[in-house]
Parts: structure tokens; sequence; C-alpha cells
């Protein structure tokens, strides 16, 4: 891999008609971004974060993947009926969030972050999390609007490998629900 910083996070994936679903939904929002958005493979929900790395970081990725495997979560359904301009941290983007339609995101990010705590591998104290999908990374002043939900049944979490400065991810792990 080439050189650049190396993140680790579970995540949630989108199937490839939501994908379509919230790229069409920011043609609509933002026709002309000032950046390339996020295509669909490669749309996701962040849950909990494990670190940035200079180097690829196999062992944390291997005791992560132990952990994950024995977390015990039902499937639930997502849904996100509201997107806009979002500017929680460093990089304003355009993004699609939910009112309750996010809880059962909420729950197993508590879940996971118990059994990562329980580790080791981060701190008692969760950090709170606002589940969303970003669209594009645009500091577009776009109005929150109502939308016709981008939802799905989700079975499964998955652990990401990110190479930020690659523009990709590569999914390391897949761990069921329900």
């Amino acid at each position: 891999m080439a050189a650049g910083k190396h993140v680790l996070y579970f995540a949630l994936l989108p199937p490839s008609d939501v994908g379509r679903a919230a790229q069409e939904l920011l043609r609509t929002l933002r026709p002309r971004p000032s950046a390339r958005p996020v295509p669909a493979g490669r749309l996701h929900v962040s849950l909990n974060a494990l670190g940035a790395f200079q180097r690829p970081p196999g062992p944390v990725v291997d005791k992560a993947a132990d952990v994950a495997a024995e977390v015990r979560a039902p499937r639930f359904t997502v849904a996100f009926n509201r997107a806009g301009a979002w500017s929680r941290g460093d990089n304003p983007c355009v993004a699609a969030w939910g009112d309750e339609g996010v809880i059962g995101v909420n729950q197993l990010y508590a879940t996971i972050h118990d059994a990562l705590a329980r580790r080791g591998m981060v701190p008692r104290r969760p950090t709170e999390i606002v589940p969303h999908m970003t669209l594009v990374y645009d500091p577009a002043k776009v109005p929150e609007t109502i939308i016709a939900p981008l939802a799905w049944n989700v079975a499964e979490f998955v652990l990401i490998h990110a190479v930020h400065g690659e523009g990709r991810f590569d999914v390391a792990a897949r761990f069921p629900l329900g």
C-alpha cells in the first residue's frame, strides 16, 4: 500500500439499491457538488473507531475481529429520513441521517463498544455518535430536507481498513447479526 493514514473502524454497508438511491438523492440536493460524490460501493455508516495507524494494523485487525465475532445483536432496520449539510468535525459534507430510524444503529454501536472496552481496545466511556451516511465531502450550505427514507434491513456489520489519501477501503471482516 502507498503511504497514508491507515484507519480501522466498524461500519454498516448499504445494499447497492440504497447506494444508487443515495446518489440520486444527492443529484437532487446538490446537482453540481464541488467534489466527487462518495461512490455507491463506498457508502457506509461508521460505527466504532479503533484508531489511525502509520502502518497496516494487522494485529489490531485480528484482535478486533476476534472481539466482534463474539458480539450478539439482533438484525434491525435503519432508515435515514433527513439530508443536508453536515458540519460535525473537520470535513463538512452533505449527508443523510435519521430520527427514530437510527435506534438500532445506536444500540449496535453500544454493544460493540462494550465488547471492545472489556478487552481494553477502547476507553470504558463511549463517545456519542450521530449515525449518518456521507454522500459527498462538500462545504455547501444544503438546507436540511425531509426525504423519502434511505432504508435497509441490517443483517451484518463490517470491519473496515481504510487508507486515507487512496480513496478506498477494504472490508477486513464481516459479522452477521441475528
